[in-house]
């Protein structure tokens, strides 16, 4: 049976969030408005300042708050969906979370043993596998997914998401 093994660190529990919001079209909106509309805004104000009361370091001020917020206002939204994405799990949920995961491929199941405890899911429960530059996600259901960093894999991964996928292709149909 092909194994991958992995920790799980609470700075990962937030991924799976942060995937989901980068697909919503809501989130896209604000970072849109927060990346161009506001800067642009605050470059037409700069523009005025700068002409209509030839008030040059006025202009210069209001333009570089606007190329700042330009370029950290994503940062800050998304660590502040990190945040409010962290508070949602208790001390106990965190402490069951984190830690050592071992996934397993076998025919009918995939089975998750993480400390004594395993729990085979069935392939036909697995709705697909995203797989991003950092973390390749195995999702269970709209608002659940197993999270695995790719940093600090042991094991052929790229065997492992090439067989997984095969499975849940011939359990789905």
């Amino acid at each position: 049976m092909l194994e991958i093994e992995y920790e799980l660190h609470e700075t990962d529990l937030t991924a799976f969030t942060e995937h989901q919001m980068q697909e919503k079209e809501d989130f896209q909106k604000v970072l849109r408005r927060h990346e161009i509309t506001f800067p642009a805004f605050l470059a037409l104000i700069a523009a005025f300042v700068g002409f209509y009361y030839a008030n040059l370091p006025g202009a210069v001020y209001i333009a570089i708050i606007a190329i700042l917020w330009h370029y950290f206002s994503p940062y800050t939204i998304k660590s502040s969906i990190r945040r409010r994405a962290l508070k949602l799990y208790s001390v106990q949920d965190k402490a069951k979370l984190i830690g050592h995961y071992k996934l397993r491929v076998e025919p009918q199941v995939l089975v998750v043993i993480h400390g004594k405890k395993e729990e085979p899911i069935p392939w036909r429960d697995i709705i697909r596998i995203d797989v991003t530059k950092r973390y390749v996600f195995i999702i269970l259901d709209l608002d659940m997914a197993l999270i695995i960093p790719r940093k600090g894999i042991k094991g052929d991964l790229d065997k492992f998401l090439q067989i997984a996928n095969k499975r849940i292709a011939e359990f789905s149909n």
